[in-house]
């Protein structure tokens, strides 16, 4: 044990030395997802097309309470169009006002505003909920209205100043968030794995390995102590990006944001073992950075980090719902939900379990070609 905690000090004060690779290899890659996060992190606009047939005063007033909503863009649409610009993803939302609609509302008849989208979510149970109240609160002006539209647009206005706008969210739009970036913050993290795991490939080209190896220090503890510091640089990666984030007051989207490096703690287990499996079957730093991004960047598409899961098709969703990536996604996602590990510890222990299976590969491929 004590060789052990000598050779990962020893090794730990040479990479010091290399202060050019501290500072590109480690410190860089978390700035640059810092600077995405404020980049394409914040003022998403959820795309919503209106399609208006009535094109009524009390049209425009269900569309006036949809702009009012924040991180909302809305856009007039041709009913002909609108489901190519679903499909598309150029809307995530239609809403269609039929024909007739303010009648309906002066006669306080039953009236119905359909809302199409190509998946379930929060936005479109939000605007729903909101098209509800706006027509419940327009049918309670037309009843004190008598039909007439010019009493009703009176009644209206006096109306709306009572109300409250309702508000998507209560987060500042100028807040970065962390789960439009978290793909990038994956992507970086394999890369810079990668890079790490490629010092077994540059120790065995300097002749390090042979002399290490040659002073008495076994394989075993060689490769042991190579894993541990390499868990601790990408660990650093990780915790300066948290630590920045917080001091810039990006937004993770969960109460306790500690949380969130744990998971990210976790899931360098994969990188780091996912990595180092690769560097076991080739000896090319070159060939080995290009087979991580070959494999890392499908795997990421199918997870769902790169664009909504629900997008795909459901023989690629059954794929994505394996990958390790796609476990990462979930544990912010329910965390954001949630607030409490416990909500997401299945999806820890299949990613500490993932990342044991790649070491046992690693090691069993480096003892077949008599390395360990």
């Amino acid at each position: 044990m004590e060789v052990l905690i000598r050779l990962i000090l020893n090794t730990i004060k040479l990479l010091i030395k290399k202060k050019s690779y501290i500072i590109i290899g480690i410190i860089m890659p978390a700035f640059i997802i810092i600077f995405f996060n404020f980049e394409f992190g914040s003022d998403y606009k959820y795309k919503v097309g209106i399609v208006d047939n009535d094109k009524s005063y009390a049209s425009n007033e269900i569309i006036k309470s949809i702009n009012n909503l924040e991180d909302i863009e809305s856009t007039y649409v041709k009913e002909k169009d609108y489901n190519l610009l679903l499909i598309t993803q150029q809307i995530e939302v239609a809403v269609i006002i039929d024909e007739g609609f303010q009648d309906k509302i002066l006669n306080l008849e039953a009236q119905d505003i359909n809302i199409k989208s190509i998946k379930n979510n929060d936005v479109e149970a939000c605007i729903s909920q909101l098209i509800d109240l706006k027509c419940d609160d327009l049918t309670v002006v037309a009843s004190l209205s008598d039909g007439d539209i010019n009493k009703f647009k009176d009644v209206n206005i006096e109306y709306n100043d009572q109300l409250t706008n309702l508000s998507l969210n209560n987060i500042k739009q100028d807040i970065p968030k962390i789960e439009n970036t978290l793909g990038l913050i994956i992507f970086t993290l394999f890369i810079v794995a990668g890079n790490i795991a490629s010092f077994l490939i540059e120790d065995e080209e300097n002749k390090t390995k042979i002399r290490i190896l040659s002073s008495g220090v076994s394989k075993w503890k060689y490769y042991m102590s190579m894993i541990f510091i390499f868990y601790i640089m990408t660990m650093l990666t990780s915790s300066i990006y948290y630590l920045v984030g917080k001091i810039l007051n990006i937004d993770f989207g969960m109460k306790n944001s500690i949380n969130f490096l744990i998971v990210i703690w976790v899931f360098n287990l994969i990188a780091i073992s996912f990595n180092l499996c690769i560097v076991s079957f080739t000896r090319s730093r070159y060939a080995s950075s290009i087979i991580n991004i070959l494999i890392v960047v499908p795997c990421c598409m199918v997870s769902g980090v790169f664009w909504d899961f629900d997008v795909m098709e459901e023989n690629l969703q059954q794929i994505g719902n394996f990958m390790p990536t796609r476990w990462v996604y979930l544990c912010i996602e329910n965390l954001q939900q949630n607030n409490s590990l416990n909500e997401i510890k299945s999806y820890l222990m299949y990613m500490i379990i993932f990342s044991i299976g790649l070491f046992v590969i690693s090691f069993a491929r480096l003892r077949l070609k008599n390395e360990l």
